[in-house]
């Protein structure tokens, strides 16, 4: 039987490319629900909140672990009425997520160095962007989720796809006379 694990970095680039599609009609139809910007915030925060459960998926943690950072997050898009403030706890959260709940087999210092060096270059991305619902935001969201692929690519996660070959019954059987043989031989030798 092949086990295959979620190939994280991989699913983390077709997120992007899935965010980027449809954020410009998620954020049209929260525009239409609540005022500017809550709809932007809601639409990034319904973005991490599918992310986040991928992320979820991927290290076998509950569901339920991320409920929190996630609510909380859902305040600060509704409440805050600053996107860059927004983003930053956008970053924190999923930082949160990633590190402090689902990948902790790296060290501390590594996995917070590489959410440092991620969000200070997603945070690049947004400097001197001014929030809206067109392409360029679309493709700042893919571009968003490739910088985030980078995280699995730095702290080479045990994520990797594991081949396992379940063994027809006979030939164990075969392995298992064969070993007892060479276990026998050997002590008939000695």
């Amino acid at each position: 039987m092949l086990n295959v694990l979620a190939r994280p970095i991989r699913s983390t680039i077709v997120w992007g490319l899935i965010g980027g599609l449809i954020y410009i009609p998620l954020c049209t139809g929260f525009s239409f629900l609540v005022r500017w910007p809550a709809s932007l915030q809601l639409t990034l925060w319904s973005l991490l909140a599918g992310y986040g459960v991928l992320i979820t998926r991927w290290s076998s943690a509950r569901l339920r672990s991320i409920g929190l950072p996630f609510l909380l997050l859902f305040i600060a898009a509704i409440f805050i009425q600053s996107t860059p403030f927004f983003l930053f706890s956008a970053f924190a959260v999923l930082s949160w997520i990633r590190s402090g709940i689902c990948f902790r087999k790296k060290p501390f210092v590594k996995r917070v160095g590489a959410e440092i060096g991620l969000g200070s270059a997603t945070a690049l991305l947004v400097v001197g962007a001014v929030p809206g619902v067109g392409p360029a935001w679309a493709l700042g969201v893919l571009m968003f989720f490739l910088i985030q692929a980078l995280y699995f690519v730095l702290l080479e996660q045990d994520v990797d796809p594991e081949l396992k070959i379940e063994v027809d019954p006979f030939e164990k059987a075969r392995m298992a006379a064969e070993n007892i043989l060479d276990s026998a031989e050997k002590e008939i030798i000695i």
